[in-house]
């Protein structure tokens, strides 16, 4: 879900020192040992460590192609993490290797874009947290709630312990010697979808019979929500040799990322400093909430949730939907999603709520036909088909499927963009009303899928908090 850029959109400011209780005493030019050094974390000793991370980012972010100073905005974001952690057995090789329980004290992020400032924390409803490796990054969820996207994003921690883990070697290595990770790990510590090139070289800089010394350097090109990105990475791991697992780590990112499908563009450093002990609380994790942790989480385990108390709405959606533009009071309430599937935008989805109608009324299909033809003026051709669903809580649901065409203008002229529109009207028994339409290219309705209609059929209505 997103690892850098996500964290880019949100996270800045100067790293600042951490209060480390543990003593790590480093060797900076040790010569290489008679016996290599086996630098090797154990998921089968059920050992706890406690983590605190600080991550800053510093740097602008564009919505033109435009370098002037007026295109851009300035990005300055600090966020912190404390949170305890117990390593899962692998749900397969490579990147699913890499699986922990969490128990969060403290994750929150300040973020200042321009003159814009946000405060974000995560929910105290939402503090045991699984996080998997994935080639693309590590993926978050909650067993106890669904998470919502700005969760979703702060728990995406650049130098996350899983992905640390993954740099030491295979094998056992002599002070000096370097090694070449898999690419799935450069990839997965900088979150790129699509890999163009990739590079990631790491080496034993020094090492005594307390600790090790890794230093390793990286850079990978490729797309990240259809946008063209490059990330450099350079940092520094220390190893405790006493207990066998990372012990403390700093790696700075810069990235360069054009502007992508539903985030800005971004020129940014993002420095991320990690301090992780032995903890005493093995008791925090019981066997059971640990075997009680599925190797494959259903699907909906994963889905997020996204609520609008002003309008008393909410709804669930899949993680490839992502809020792309709320307005959430004044005249022209709207959100706005939009699906990404492999960096395409597969469709967009538009919702508002609307004037309440007396209880028990509803709106004529033949009004609300009227009014889409209208809406889409020259771009309407047909109406498709119609339907009248009834839900289990009383809602009633209107869907209408159009045809029709958008005029694309492009750089080398214009073409007609063959379109389909779903458009559903839901209104409950007190006369509540909400409006959703899908927008979608034809050719990609078979790959929408019917997920126009998931989103909708679990939309609730809920009590209106202004």
């Amino acid at each position: 879900m997103l690892l850098l850029l996500t964290f880019s959109r949100q996270f800045g400011a100067v790293a600042r020192r951490f209060l480390y209780t543990g003593t790590i005493v480093i060797v900076t030019c040790l010569p290489a040992s008679a016996e290599k050094l086996e630098l090797k974390e154990s998921y089968t000793n059920a050992q706890v460590y406690t983590c605190q991370a600080e991550i800053s980012s510093k740097g602008e972010e564009f919505f033109t192609k435009s370098k002037e100073e007026k295109g851009r905005e300035s990005l300055v974001a600090k966020a912190t993490f404390q949170f305890t952690e117990r390593r899962l057995a692998p749900a397969g090789r490579d990147a699913l290797a890499f699986r922990a329980i969490r128990k969060f004290n403290l994750a929150s992020v300040t973020t200042t874009v321009g003159d814009r400032t946000t405060d974000i924390q995560l929910s105290s409803k939402a503090k045991t947290i699984i996080s998997e490796g994935y080639r693309e990054g590590v993926r978050h969820y909650s067993p106890d709630v669904k998470l919502d996207r700005d969760s979703l994003d702060l728990l995406e921690l650049p130098g996350d312990p899983l992905v640390l883990a993954a740099l030491l070697p295979l094998e056992s290595v002599d002070v000096g010697e370097e090694w070449k990770p898999s690419d799935w790990v450069m990839q997965m510590l900088t979150g790129i979808e699509a890999v163009e090139s990739s590079a990631l070289t790491c080496k034993l800089s020094a090492a005594n019979s307390i600790s090790a010394k890794i230093t390793f350097t990286g850079k990978v090109k490729g797309q990240r929500y259809g946008a063209p990105t490059e990330v450099d990475v350079n940092g520094t791991l220390i190893f405790d040799m006493r207990t066998s697992h990372v012990a403390r780590t700093q790696a700075i990112y810069k990235i360069k990322a054009d502007i992508g499908t539903i985030i800005p563009g971004l020129d940014i450093v993002v420095t991320s400093n990690l301090v992780r002990t032995v903890s005493d609380k093995a008791g925090l994790f019981s066997n059971a909430e640990v075997e009680a942790v599925p190797l494959d989480p259903s699907e909906d385990l994963l889905k997020l949730v996204f609520a609008a108390p002003e309008w008393g709405v909410k709804l669930e959606h899949q993680r490839n939907w992502h809020l792309f533009h709320a307005v959430l009071k004044g005249a022209n309430r709207v959100a706005i999603f939009r699906l990404v599937e492999h960096g395409t935008l597969v469709c967009q989805c538009n919702f508002s709520p609307l004037l309440k109608l007396a209880s028990g009324e509803t709106v004529p299909s033949e009004k609300f036909e009227a009014d889409i033809q209208q809406s889409l003026g020259e771009s309407f051709k047909k109406f498709g088909d119609r339907d009248q669903i009834s839900t289990d809580d009383g809602r009633q649901i209107l869907r209408v499927i159009v045809e029709g065409e958008r005029e694309y203008k492009g750089n080398k002229g214009s073409a007609l963009i063959p379109m389909t529109w779903i458009y559903y009207l839901v209104v409950d028994g007190t006369g509540r009303q909400l409006s959703f339409v899908f927008s979608v290219e034809s050719p990609l309705v078979e790959q929408l899928n019917n997920r126009d209609l998931e989103i909708v059929k679990s939309q609730r209505f809920t009590q209106v908090n202004p």
